[in-house]
């Protein structure tokens, strides 16, 4: 069993190295020609940043209202 695993192990090894030199050596060379390209450069003339007020600014954060009821329903199913 020993020497039918290790054989088939070796003509693994072979197949694959046969597979890697196997590979065309050919070099490809790739020519890209010059494109020209004429344009004006478009920039803004002024940088414009606005900023809200804190107390424009909605809080994310909600409570609750059904929260003592929650509660409630809680404590009564102890």
């Amino acid at each position: 069993m020993k020497k039918l695993i290790s054989i088939s192990v070796t003509l693994g090894i072979l197949l694959a190295s046969s597979a890697a030199f196997a590979q065309d050596d050919t070099v490809k060379e790739i020519v890209f020609d010059d494109d020209r390209i004429e344009g004006d450069l478009m920039m803004p003339t002024s940088t414009t940043v606005n900023v809200k007020e804190l107390d424009e600014l909605s809080s994310l954060i909600r409570a609750r209202e059904d929260f003592v009821d929650e509660m409630r329903k809680t404590v009564d199913e102890l």
